[in-house]
């Protein structure tokens, strides 16, 4: 013990002492405000707006517009938003309506279409997918929706639509051959009065 003692460096102590109460103080500080904690948490809200929003307050047709312009060929669909309601701010529908929808597109580019209704990702909606020529020549695509949707005009409600577009990956060797196409999804809402 007497040997420990005597071989003892008490300057080269306290620099070790300081040194590392120093290390501890910066540790406690560092550690107070939570530097590393981004790196491994992400507070993340994803909010989809509709890109479009029908307001059925009245007996009428209603048609709206979707462009798709700048998409690739990929695994992963493109995901619109459409609502249908009985109601806008202060108007309200005063009778009992129901709707059907009509997606009419312009078939520029081999897309693949899906229609949901609300929740449901395991219900496509599309019904009839055909192709018809107008009276130039140019070809559209009409896609059909399953059934009728009803709105009674005592509660105020909206109906929330998930468009899916697939631009399949297979077509990703030409997709020069597509840039610059811009494909036009016209979606219609027939609204009548329930008797």
């Amino acid at each position: 013990m007497k040997k420990i003692l005597e071989n003892f460096d008490k300057k080269q102590f306290r620099r070790y002492f300081i040194f590392s109460i120093i290390l501890i103080i910066l540790i406690l500080i560092i550690g107070t405000f939570n530097f590393t904690q981004a790196r491994y948490e992400t507070n993340t809200k994803i909010k989809i707006e509709p890109q479009l929003a029908f307001f059925l307050v009245d007996v009428r047709n209603q048609e709206g517009q979707i462009k798709l312009d700048g998409i690739l060929p990929s695994n992963n669909p493109y995901i619109y938003r459409f609502d249908v309601s009985n109601y806008y701010k202060t108007q309200k529908a005063n009778v009992d309506l129901k709707y059907e929808i009509e997606i009419i597109t312009t078939a520029n580019i081999p897309l693949t279409y899906k229609v949901y209704k609300g929740n449901d990702l395991n219900t496509n909606m599309i019904t009839q997918d055909y192709f018809d020529t107008d009276s130039n020549g140019v070809y559209y695509r009409h896609l059909k929706i399953d059934g009728i949707s009803y709105f009674n005009y005592n509660e105020k409600k909206t109906d929330v639509y998930t468009l899916w577009v697939l631009f399949p990956e297979e077509y990703k060797n030409s997709a020069t051959e597509y840039s610059g196409v811009i494909e036009l999804v016209d979606i219609k809402i027939n609204a009548e009065q329930v008797m």
